[in-house]
């Protein structure tokens, strides 16, 4: 099954599994399943978090982003203790339509995000130092004087 539309996978998983997706349960068959439409939706199709919540919606299943990004966490952990849904999701082969060029970009730009990321978490390490907390709270009119106050300490420290 290639390239297939919303609706077409749900329904498909629907009847492959027996489960009506759509029913406004939380036991945990039907749970397990949703995580699978939802896993495809947002990892195949690209869809966001909204859509696929209002795709869900919009066939009387009860549903908010949150649920949808909390059902494709989980999905791996649903995917160990039942089987049938790992043979479900092998069933769909989706095709990028993406050229070289567009793929090589994509490549950059999530190695460009992880970088930033990486920034991000030694920044948030820094901030935890007593002495930039410190800083934050000088107004900035006053920096010059508490760098030559720091300076002449640091002087200080030399003579002793």
């Amino acid at each position: 099954m290639e390239n297939l539309r919303p609706k077409e996978i749900a329904e498909k998983v629907k009847a492959l599994s027996g489960i009506n997706i759509y029913k406004n349960t939380r036991k945990r068959e039907y749970v397990e399943y949703r995580a699978l439409v939802c896993f495809i939706f947002r990892t195949k199709l690209n869809l966001r978090w909204m859509n696929i919540a209002k795709f869900f919606e919009s066939k009387g299943k009860k549903m908010d982003h949150a649920t949808a990004i909390h059902l494709v966490k989980m999905y791996p952990l649903y995917k160990q203790d039942n089987l049938q849904l790992d043979e479900i999701e092998n069933m769909f082969i989706f095709k990028s339509g993406l050229e070289y060029d567009e793929i090589d970009k994509l490549h950059y730009l999530e190695n460009k995000l992880s970088n930033c990321q990486e920034k991000h978490l030694k920044l948030q390490e820094e901030l935890k130092n007593p002495l930039v907390k410190l800083m934050h709270n000088v107004p900035e009119n006053r920096y010059n004087e508490v760098e030559e106050r720091l300076r002449l300490l640091k002087r200080s420290w030399d003579w002793k």
